[in-house]
């Protein structure tokens, strides 16, 4: 592959990205999230177990699982807008040195500090839940993580999620480019999430946004 294939490799990717970004393909873009989870967890699973729910929450009912997934970013970070400057930038360059961005190596964060960046999407999904009537003790919660410039620091601990845990849902999981973890589960969620309860499990290869 000489060097035009590739620019128009990395032009049809980013063309990708911004289709699946779509709000046509949220759905879609949800089930995969939940996919990466059973994946990480070493779940099979046949694309006919997914199904959206009658009335949001949940996003995505997996057999016996009600997920409802939400992004965690960086602060005022836009997947779609972010995607539509670099297919752009892409479809502009004229060689592969044009797309180079001196980024810097990624902080380290600890999984405490995940963690904590949680707290603000979920407050607010269980106020306004709450205010609808919604039994949060019947969702599980799925985080997928995709921060650009952190990565999870693996040599850390996750806390006790107690104040997630007190706002009353069934369970809660994260999902990254290079890690899975259950945060909690209780007696009622899904036995696949109780059989990984607290377990990370690591990934050679990320996978994100």
């Amino acid at each position: 592959m000489d060097e035009a294939d590739y620019l128009r490799l990395l032009t049809r990717q980013a063309e990708q990205a911004n289709d699946f970004l779509s709000n046509a393909r949220k759905w879609e873009r949800e089930c995969w999230v939940c996919q990466r989870l059973l994946q990480a967890l070493n779940i099979t699973y046949r694309n006919g177990e997914f199904s959206p729910a009658d009335q949001e929450p949940p996003d995505v009912r997996f057999r016996e699982a009600n997920f409802e997934v939400f992004f965690v970013l960086d602060e005022g970070r836009r997947l779609n807008e972010e995607w539509r400057a670099e297919l752009q930038r892409r479809r502009s360059a004229d060689s592969l040195k044009d797309l180079l961005v001196d980024a810097g190596p990624p902080r380290h964060l600890p999984a405490a500090d995940l963690q904590a960046r949680l707290a603000p999407t979920l407050h607010k999904k269980a106020h306004n839940y709450l205010e609808r009537g919604l039994d949060l003790g019947e969702l599980d919660l799925l985080a997928f993580i995709s921060l650009k410039q952190a990565t999870l620091d693996r040599n850390t601990y996750f806390p006790p999620p107690t104040e997630f845990v007190l706002q009353g849902w069934r369970s809660l999981s994260l999902i990254g480019p290079s890690f899975a973890r259950v945060l909690f589960a209780h007696s009622d969620a899904p036995e696949f999430l109780r059989n990984n309860l607290g377990r990370s499990v690591l990934f050679d290869v990320g996978i994100g946004f």
